[in-house]
């Protein structure tokens, strides 16, 4: 993500790519502290899209946040990428907090609440998806499955992403199984 980040602020779009503390043993708190100050930056800005893509613990941490109200102003475009399963991250550890409940009634609304429009992207074939994306459906969101993409990583072969820069332009979820 950091290298399409980087592309993308040479193509002159404004790109915030903000490094959660200790990603290795992430503290929700100071995660959602640091979330509800980029996106207060976001808000600043003025003309354009307000746009967020959140990557894994970062999808759960911006879901998390939309639950709560954390945020000021919507986001125009919300591109989750391979939400991990909820089961996996209360099972590993490092990760403190309880997991999120994906069956939570109040997510769908929240989330729509705060993107006006959401796509998740997943992988048939992510490790942290052990049994599939199948707790996706209970989020209500359009989802873009690329096969064999495993979590999204360097480690699994993704650096610079095509398709994410043709999403961010076109808002065309289709673009997303370029690489």
């Amino acid at each position: 993500m950091r290298l399409t980040a980087a592309a993308l602020r040479n193509q002159g779009h404004q790109v915030w790519y903000p490094q959660f503390p200790n990603p290795d043993t992430p503290n929700p708190a100071d995660w959602q502290d640091l979330l509800r100050q980029e996106a207060d930056m976001m808000d600043e800005v003025e003309g354009g899209e307000k746009i967020v893509i959140a990557h894994s613990l970062g999808t759960i941490n911006w879901i998390y946040g939309a639950l709560t109200d954390l945020f000021n102003k919507p986001f125009d475009r919300a591109l989750l990428v391979a939400i991990p399963d909820p089961v996996m991250t209360s099972e590993t550890s490092g990760i403190e907090g309880e997991p999120m409940d994906f069956a939570n009634s109040a997510l769908p609304p929240a989330i729509t609440k705060w993107s006006n429009t959401v796509t998740a992207v997943a992988s048939d074939k992510d490790r942290w998806q052990p049994n599939g994306i199948g707790f996706y459906q209970s989020l209500g969101l359009e989802t873009v499955e690329v096969k064999g993409a495993g979590h999204f990583s360097l480690d699994d072969g993704w650096g610079k992403w095509s398709g994410l820069e043709s999403w961010v332009e076109t808002a065309n979820p289709q673009a997303l199984l370029e690489r």
